[in-house]
């Protein structure tokens, strides 16, 4: 008898346990964000054995052009390189697909054998004229209900996990890495 009245209580207080956990879950966030600031950013100092400071800028100024597509040349000083950079996918709400152009900003600074990447100012918008007009992308997201939030988070964190993937391949190896399947 004593034993069903405790197997009673802990099911009573595993119920709202479950529930405190499930929401929790529920409103878990994909893109990184910057403890300091609050603003979305990725950042990290990666290590690469035998590469100089000199090659590690080159590199990562060839991948800038190569993985975005772009023209728009760089300007490197001393430490490394800033650039805006665009990455354009639709996002499904609901039943609709919504355009979505995202422009961030990658920052490469270099040292002998290591390098550091910060990609930072996410924003939402369009180029208008030769300009970008947007928005923090923070400030996109919480337009949103929160059950709708992680969907349009997935594919940026995906895309900016994949580009940073594809940094730190280039910069060791001085060519894109081939995402084609050998099968």
């Amino acid at each position: 008898m004593y034993f069903f009245t405790i197997t009673m209580k802990l099911k009573r207080l595993i119920l709202p346990l479950a529930i405190i956990l499930i929401s929790f879950v529920s409103h878990a966030q994909l893109i990184m964000i910057d403890g300091e600031t609050g603003d979305y950013k990725y950042e990290d100092v990666i290590s690469v054995e035998g590469i100089s400071k000199a090659q590690i800028l080159e590199r990562s100024n060839q991948w800038i052009n190569e993985y975005y597509d772009t023209n728009t040349p760089v300007e490197i000083d001393s430490m490394g390189f800033t650039t805006t950079v665009k990455y354009e996918f639709k996002w499904k709400f609901i039943q609709k697909y919504i355009p979505i152009e995202l422009f961030y900003e990658v920052s490469v600074k270099a040292k002998d054998n290591r390098y550091k990447y910060t990609i930072s100012n996410l924003q939402i918008g369009k180029t208008v004229n030769g300009n970008v007009d947007a928005y923090p992308l923070k400030i996109y997201i919480e337009r949103f209900p929160t059950k709708y939030q992680i969907n349009i988070e997935e594919p940026i964190d995906t895309e900016i996990t994949k580009a940073l993937e594809s940094l730190n391949h280039f910069v060791l190896n001085d060519k894109l890495k081939d995402d084609k399947d050998d099968w």
